[in-house]
């Protein structure tokens, strides 16, 4: 095999396809890509086999061939090339000789055969989704989704795709986000996935390199496929059942509380200061138009704040990880958020005081219980 292409274009192929490739694996091919030159084109495959990504780009193909490189290595190498040259790549059976202007490099790779055998990524047809849709909906729900392997429905974000709409949600048990957008897509029936964190998170990269780009979507009862362009993204799905999460939204939180978004997360980063290293416990008091932050740690110190706020009820005094708050205030975009609540110890929603038409954004946080 033997191709000629520029170093700009071959770096950010390798880019795009390099955060698939596992951190440790006991199975040495995993740790390389599937570099294949056939006709016009170099196409790059990395997999961990649940996830695995395709990207295409053109180039002078003098011999047709494949090979499997050494991932990072191989990155590594193709990063600090002259960007103004060419790189050309020679294999003669798994050696590689890589040259870009006067440097060269020689790696030893493995046979094509030794790549595990990844699922068929081509499809004539999927539905078309806005690429600032799915971003926004992944940026939306994807921090609250769990690290706990032992509960694996968790680790994924339950996505609704339905013909005038799509909804995502994602939780740890602890605190839940949960967004819906409309959209017209053509699909026949309505589907529900739990798609893993590691691909939607590579979905919302690429995504963004083709902001204004639709996103063909194939859906399967195990898999789901992404195509961005030149650049392919299959993944296996999580297997449920998912939470019912609707059974634990509230909706009787009359105790409503509006409060100004940047003045509560700054606040908010400074009274943590002083919060528990455990729980990171923040009390919040409401009380007519005033709103008080505090935190406390024995031995240590305290520390207080008090915002302007738009509320009328009754004293009510809450507790909540100051972390999982802050997460939820960074994703709330609009000026003012709304708090509501009911009780101390019942769940607390977190919502942009004004949403598009037909948006639906809402976080749900559990409280901590207070400790005098």
């Amino acid at each position: 095999m033997k191709f000629r292409t520029a170093q700009t274009t071959l770096a950010a192929a390798v880019d795009r396809v390099l955060n698939v490739v596992p951190q440790k694996t006991t199975m040495a091919a995993l740790g390389h890509l599937l570099i294949e030159a056939e006709g016009k084109h170099v196409k790059l495959t990395a997999t961990d086999l649940d996830l695995t990504i395709q990207t295409t780009i053109e180039a002078n193909i003098l011999t047709e061939g494949r090979v499997t490189l050494p991932a990072k290595r191989f990155s590594e190498i193709v990063r600090q090339l002259d960007p103004a040259a060419d790189v050309e790549i020679d294999v003669h059976k798994a050696n590689a000789l890589i040259t870009a202007g006067r440097a060269n490099f020689r790696i030893l790779g493995m046979g094509p055969e030794e790549f595990p055998n990844v699922p068929a990524l081509a499809f004539k047809k999927g539905v078309s989704i806005p690429a600032d849709q799915i971003r926004k909906a992944i940026q939306k729900t994807v921090f609250c989704v769990s690290k706990d392997e032992t509960r694996r429905a968790l680790t994924g974000i339950l996505w609704d795709v339905d013909k005038s709409s799509m909804s995502m949600v994602g939780t740890d048990g602890h605190r839940l986000a949960r967004i819906s957008l409309p959209v017209a897509i053509e699909i026949e029936k309505k589907t529900e996935s739990i798609v893993p964190t590691k691909a939607l998170n590579q979905v919302l990269r690429l995504a963004g390199e083709s902001i204004e780009d639709g996103v063909q979507v194939k859906l399967a009862e195990d898999h789901v496929v992404f195509r961005f362009e030149k650049t392919t993204l299959f993944t296996r799905l999580i297997e449920g059942p998912f939470p019912k999460y609707q059974d634990v939204i509230p909706k009787g939180n009359d105790k409503k509380i509006i409060v100004k978004r940047d003045s509560m997360t700054d606040a908010l980063r400074r009274v943590s200061l002083l919060a528990d290293n455990l729980t990171h416990q923040v009390r919040l008091a409401a009380k007519p138009d005033l709103l008080s932050l505090s935190a406390r740690t024995q031995d240590i110190g305290e520390a207080q704040e008090e915002l302007e706020a738009q509320y009328g009820g009754d004293e009510i005094v809450m507790g909540f990880n100051a972390q999982y708050l802050g997460d939820v205030l960074r994703n709330v975009e609009t000026e003012e958020v709304l708090l509501s609540v009911s009780s101390p110890l019942a769940a607390a929603l977190v919502e942009p005081l004004e949403q598009g038409e037909d948006e639906n954004y809402l976080c749900l946080i559990m409280p901590l219980r207070l400790v005098d």
